[in-house]
């Protein structure tokens, strides 16, 4: 199993996501996108300090506390998606020739597939809170940087798609309908609230910048 971690350097890490290795995978790159707009959303509050903004310190304060918390678990969340698909891989090895062996070994099988939809929703939930978290600062973050939050807002819903994506995979092989079903009507609301804020947000950021040209 390969890792990559946030400190490698960029470079490493493409090279390791274009192996023919399952991990780093799609897990690792919706982590990294994501952390990617909590990155751009803090760019715009950090820009939007000093003279001037005394009166949105408040919202500042809190957008970039909100996304240190969003960059710390897509790190987090990156890592236990490796974790995840390596106990996959080991529980499919595990012996299955008795009765016992083949009950352990579909339970241990079944816990690693809970885990493995388990990170990509948890993802979704941070995208969605960063949406939410970014939305007070479109009003009032310097102008020069209205495209740099609306960057981050469309990195948010990429990474919350791209992680919907990964949760349906392994959904296909959940045996539990019912425990299938719970998971893709959250994985539906948690889509739907995403799209729904990315198309309020950029709407607000692209009327603010046409308001300067004009």
């Amino acid at each position: 199993m390969n890792t990559v971690s946030w400190d490698e350097p960029l470079r490493r890490i493409m090279e390791q996501l274009a192996r023919s290795e399952p991990t780093p995978g799609g897990g690792s790159v919706s982590s990294i996108v994501a952390a990617l707009g909590a990155a751009m959303t803090s760019m715009t509050a950090n820009f939007s300090q000093g003279e001037g903004y005394e009166q949105i310190e408040q919202h500042v304060a809190q957008a970039l506390q909100d996304m240190e918390y969003i960059s710390s678990a897509c790190e987090w969340l990156m890592a236990k998606d490796i974790e995840a698909f390596g106990q996959y891989i080991e529980a499919l090895r595990m012996p299955h020739r008795t009765p016992e062996q083949q009950e352990q070994r579909q339970e241990t099988v079944y816990d690693t597939k809970i885990q493995a939809i388990d990170t990509p929703l948890q993802l979704m939930e941070c995208c969605l809170y960063g949406l939410y978290s970014a939305a007070p600062l479109i009003e009032v973050c310097n102008h020069t940087v209205l495209s740099d939050i609306g960057i981050g807002i469309i990195l948010f819903e990429a990474a919350a798609r791209a992680s919907m994506l990964t949760v349906q995979i392994n959904l296909v092989t959940l045996q539990n309908a019912e425990q299938r079903a719970i998971y893709e009507q959250q994985c539906t609301e948690l889509m739907d609230k995403v799209n729904e804020r990315r198309m309020v947000l950029l709407e607000q950021v692209q009327s603010r910048i046409l308001a300067r040209v004009i």
